[in-house]
């Protein structure tokens, strides 16, 4: 196995351990021991790759973000399969959203990155987007949108009863045509 693999590997094991970990304890109260004793990876290979366990997290979201904009570039889109496709990527890994959630990091963790959400996102070509003129009036607009579906995410993994797919997309849906109708009353 080559060494990128083996430094891949070690960094997966330890994202999966904060994810475990997760399960029982408060992000605050995971210790770099549990995390090197859930991994299987010493305290050394920890710190070679994270500096913190919030690094861990920005890693995994930067990993899970460039698989998402594959799956869209394979994708054929239209304002109305935005929250479809939105559902179908993110749904294998609602657990671990929940588990986001409901340690009050999903927010913060999208606020970090909603930088690079918009430049990746700006990469994927749309048909509503090329008669836009002005790219910056369209890359704020997708931060307000980001910013309101990371809100509404949150609040909804974070209810106790399971929500459904289809009860996610249809929330999403209603929020983003209030996002364009309060677009298009400018």
């Amino acid at each position: 196995m080559s060494r990128t693999m083996i430094i891949e590997e070690s960094k997966n094991a330890f994202i999966e351990a904060l994810f475990q970990l997760l399960k029982s304890e408060s992000f605050e109260h995971i210790t770099v021991k549990q995390l090197t004793l859930e991994s299987g990876y010493s305290k050394r290979t920890y710190y070679r790759s994270f500096k913190t366990k919030t690094k861990i997290l920005d890693i995994a979201f930067c990993k899970y973000l460039t698989s998402y904009h594959d799956y869209l570039l394979k994708s054929s889109i239209t304002p109305d399969t935005i929250p479809k496709h939105f559902l179908e990527f993110i749904w294998p890994h609602h657990d671990k959203i929940e588990l986001l959630a409901k340690n009050d990091l999903l927010v913060p963790l999208l606020t970090r990155h909603i930088q690079t959400i918009v430049a990746l996102l700006m990469k994927v070509n749309v048909p509503w987007r090329k008669g836009s003129l002005n790219n910056q009036h369209y890359e704020y607009m997708l931060t307000y949108s980001i910013g309101g579906f990371g809100v509404l995410l949150d609040t909804l993994f974070k209810k106790s009863a399971p929500l459904s797919p289809d009860q996610i997309s249809k929330a999403l849906s209603r929020a983003l045509k209030e996002i364009a109708v309060q677009v298009d009353m400018k």
